[in-house]
């Protein structure tokens, strides 16, 4: 089963929390802004590369992830 495409985060195994830039509220795309992998890439690079965050243990996750599990 593939995690990634069932909105799992694996980390923090949360149901249905992964959540696009798109998906984000304004006050949740803020956390990710602050996130330390926001210094290495702008967050419109990252939201452009199919990134989603967990909005339980804000793990950043792509769709690479699924393919690591």
């Amino acid at each position: 089963m593939n995690d990634l495409t069932g909105n799992r985060c694996p980390r923090c195994d949360a149901h249905a929390l992964l959540r696009s830039w798109d998906e984000l509220d304004e006050a949740e795309r803020e956390v990710v802004r602050r996130l330390p992998g926001s210094a290495d890439r702008p967050i419109d690079q990252r939201a452009a590369r199919r990134r989603r965050w967990c909005t339980r243990c804000w793990h950043e996750a792509t769709d690479d992830d699924a393919h690591k599990a």
